[in-house]
């Protein structure tokens, strides 16, 4: 697997999303604890009349996994608003939602990410994962820095067949 670009976040444009967290990977995925977080968080964004203004759906991996079932590793849904992540277009606001259950805000780390690009079901993301970590980062003599990886999600499964969706994977660079 080899990324399909490079990108710059830039630190003077800071990026803040509202998440929620959930915990747990089961039979070596996110899957159940990322149904759980994005729940939540996307209910909270309804219910306060913000959904208009999302332009950037991520999971957000804070945590190494200790084992294939590590079930204290957290998964945070994410969402920017008035930024799209993909594209590098629109400011992100932060705007007013009631803070409650795991619902935080969080600064999403500037600097340079490697982005691959999987196409495909949320249940085999994990293959694309591993192939980053296993073939890509051991070959290409790039180092990790301390900030967690990000999934960006580009369609939804609401609007696009299973096989045809894409998701990003930001990988955080030195």
């Amino acid at each position: 697997m080899q990324p399909t670009r490079f990108v710059e976040l830039d630190p003077a444009r800071p990026l803040t999303a509202l998440t929620a967290t959930a915990r747990g990977i089961i039979d070596g995925n996110f899957i159940r604890a990322a149904q759980r977080a994005h729940t939540e968080l996307m209910t909270a964004v309804a219910e306060a009349g913000h959904l208009p203004a999302v332009r950037s759906r991520l999971g957000i991996f804070p945590d190494e996994p200790k084992a294939p079932d590590d079930a204290r590793c957290r998964y945070l849904a994410g969402v920017l608003f008035g930024h799209d992540l993909a594209s590098g277009q629109g400011a992100c606001v932060r705007p007013s939602i009631p803070i409650r259950g795991s619902l935080a805000w969080m600064p999403i780390a500037p600097g340079r990410h490697a982005v691959f690009t999987h196409v495909g079901p949320y249940d085999t993301l994990h293959r694309s994962w591993q192939a980053i970590y296993q073939e890509w980062l051991p070959r290409s003599g790039e180092t990790l820095r301390p900030a967690p990886p990000m999934e960006l999600s580009l369609d939804s499964p609401d609007d696009v067949p299973l096989p045809e969706l894409r998701t990003e994977i930001w990988l955080p660079l030195a």
